[in-house]
């Protein structure tokens, strides 16, 4: 017969609650300046329009949910012996809830992204009517009452139970199952569920779709080669190379979250599903090994809800770039204050007004053409002379410049021969 504590002896144990000490303040700190300023970038004038944007800046806010409801309630348990859970049996329920329903929530809205892409990627003519405000709201709440229905078992399982020992004292069990046929449904079949909704459904849609958006940016690349003629390859490669460019970024950018995803997440997942079996007869030992292993599975899951800030740097290029500007606002004051020279100024503005001139004339109105962005085509098919007034144009004359002056030198010369031949 063992005795109920021989376990906290072992190493393992003890280095479990060393990882529960110590790790979850780095985690919250990281992962609430992360969201943070995730956030502010996403809520930027130039990109809150996406409806990406409003995707992730509802995950960072779901986020922050996660490591204040999850995983700073253990680390206050480890640290200071007290559990949130123990103050009332409302608040036992509700936090629960709260913590599956977020931990869930984070994880689909990964799947509303992705559909968006592969509808941008697959369905770009209708994606603007498709891909709204107005339907990416409606999902989002969608989502949000699917998750606290699913979870919503927990608001009416777990109780405060008060247990009448052998020598007639009574205690009261905090946090405990309502009764043995829920004891057995939270144990054995929640699990399963669970591991369904917050890993297996997500990780699926997720790998389907990104290889959907890579299968066809990898096709829209050939054909976009294959298309190209020599003679105006330079311009119009460069327009397709940046959609394509915005397209790989935003497609790297979301690999680059479901791989973390599924790395974090699927551990914990199965975790909870071999820990009933994995606790019968267990030893000493054994339940000090799974208490380690039990903290392990979770700083890799709350490392999920951390650092994706650090994700969106390393792999969106223009959420690294909306970065670099919020960073560098006041330097950008400055240069838009006058400090800019005065030929340089001159060359931007002129070089933006031909472009707006000509991107109203264009009788496609396309939103690619509209943009100040727009890819820079010879002067025969821009329809617009070039920019004298760039540096680099000072000693470069360009064709359609150099015909017009040998046309003046031929009209000169015929006027100079006429006039000698009227003389004679």
């Amino acid at each position: 017969m063992f005795n109920a504590s021989d376990f906290k002896t072992y190493g393992l144990y003890k280095a479990g609650v060393l990882i529960w000490k110590v790790v979850p303040p780095i985690l919250i700190l990281l992962g609430t300046l992360g969201n943070i300023l995730s956030i502010f970038v996403l809520t930027r004038k130039s990109i809150r329009a996406s409806t990406t944007a409003l995707y992730l800046t509802v995950l960072a806010f779901s986020d922050l949910v996660v490591l204040y409801s999850g995983l700073l309630r253990q680390w206050i348990l480890f640290l200071f012996g007290e559990d949130v859970r123990q103050v009332s049996e409302g608040g036992c329920k509700l936090h629960m809830w709260l913590v599956y329903s977020s931990l869930d929530f984070s994880a689909w809205i990964l799947i509303a992204v992705t559909l968006e892409r592969v509808i941008s990627a697959w369905l770009p003519h209708n994606a603007k009517t498709i891909c709204t405000k107005k339907s990416a709201i409606a999902f989002l709440i969608g989502i949000a009452v699917f998750i606290f229905v699913l979870n919503g078992h927990i608001l009416f399982g777990m109780i405060y139970e008060t247990v009448v020992k052998d020598d007639g004292t009574t205690k009261v069990v905090k946090c405990t199952e309502i009764n043995v046929q829920y004891y057995n449904f939270f144990n054995k079949v929640w699990p399963w569920i669970d591991l369904c909704a917050f890993c297996v459904i997500p990780f699926a849609v997720i790998v389907v779709g990104n290889a959907l958006i890579l299968f066809k940016v990898l096709k829209s690349q050939r054909k976009t080669k294959a298309a190209v003629v020599p003679a105006v390859a330079g311009g119009r490669a460069r327009g397709a190379g940046g959609t394509q460019g915005k397209q790989s970024s935003m497609t790297a950018m979301l690999f680059t979250l479901n791989v973390v995803f599924l790395v974090s997440t699927s551990p914990v997942s199965i975790y909870n599903i071999g820990y009933t079996y994995w606790m019968t007869d267990a030893t000493p030992a054994k339940i000090a090994r799974l208490d380690f292993w039990w903290a392990v599975v979770n700083m890799f899951m709350y490392t999920n809800n951390s650092l994706n800030f650090l994700l969106y740097c390393l792999s969106g290029t223009k959420f690294r770039r909306e970065v670099i500007k919020m960073f560098s606002r006041k330097q950008s004051v400055g240069l838009a204050a006058g400090n800019v020279p005065v030929s340089q100024s001159n060359y931007t503005r002129t070089r933006f007004e031909s472009a707006t001139r000509s991107n109203s004339a264009s009788p496609n109105g396309s939103p690619h053409m509209n943009s100040t962005r727009a890819p820079c085509l010879p002067p025969d098919e821009q329809g617009t002379m070039p920019n004298t007034l760039h540096p680099s144009m000072a000693l470069t004359m360009t064709p359609s410049l150099k015909q017009a002056s040998d046309d003046d030198d031929d009209d000169e010369q015929n006027n100079e021969d006429e006039e000698a031949t009227s003389k004679v």
